[in-house]
């Protein structure tokens, strides 16, 4: 039996999350909670296998509360759910350490498919987003991404997103289960393919290019 933790502020909807898991047969949810500040204590009683987490709690938005259980439970699968259709949360999510993000709007069979993929290794983004993504071919009215970052692999770009939202090389091998060594390589090789020298000017050109959003503040 798959454990999971639904943290989201809205009931009717936890419930419905809850009846929509239980009924496969293969989920039993063994916490709950609206609260951001309680996802860490419920995550080291039970140990579960999948956390799903809306993009905003009661207290505030949950990228802090992913990036900690990320760190602090290795194998946990993070899915994060949102009605917030806006392509740069999903990367924003993915980032900070989450292995899947979907839609509140989409079909119940498609919150199924995303979490089977993400307990499986895979990630796992909502189709609607990858169908609206800039850099997706049917996306219209935005033009192409800059020829250097087309050069960078997709696990380059993932990468990227990581040491832009603060994290480093032995968090980037744990977030994404490689080693330490193999992310430093990532991280030599874009930093090559895009001449760029140091952490600051990584975080610099992934603000400019819309891979992550700016934060409050912080002026490039």
């Amino acid at each position: 039996m798959i454990k999971v933790i639904l943290a989201e502020d809205h009931l009717l909807v936890r419930q419905g999350l809850a009846l929509l898991l239980q009924s496969t047969g293969d989920f039993t949810v063994v916490a709950e909670t609206d609260c951001g500040e309680e996802v860490p204590g419920l995550l080291a009683l039970h140990r579960p296998d999948l956390l799903l987490l809306d993009l905003t709690l009661r207290d505030g938005p949950s990228v802090e509360v992913t990036r900690q259980a990320r760190r602090a439970h290795r194998n946990l699968k993070i899915m994060v759910i949102t009605g917030n259709a806006f392509h740069g949360a999903a990367m924003q999510a993915i980032a900070s350490g989450a292995d899947g993000f979907l839609l509140k709007h989409d079909h119940g069979d498609e919150l199924l498919i995303g979490i089977r993929t993400v307990l499986e290794g895979r990630p796992y983004i909502s189709p609607r987003l990858t169908r609206d993504a800039p850099n997706h071919p049917g996306h219209a009215g935005t033009p192409p991404a800059p020829a250097a970052e087309s050069a960078l692999t997709a696990r380059e770009q993932q990468i990227m997103r990581l040491i832009a939202n603060g994290f480093t090389n032995p968090e980037v091998a744990s977030a994404l289960h490689i080693s330490v060594l193999t992310a430093r390589k990532h991280r030599q090789n874009l930093m090559n393919k895009l001449n760029l020298h140091n952490s600051a000017e990584i975080t610099a050109y992934a603000i400019r290019s819309g891979l992550i959003e700016p934060k409050h503040g912080n002026m490039v």
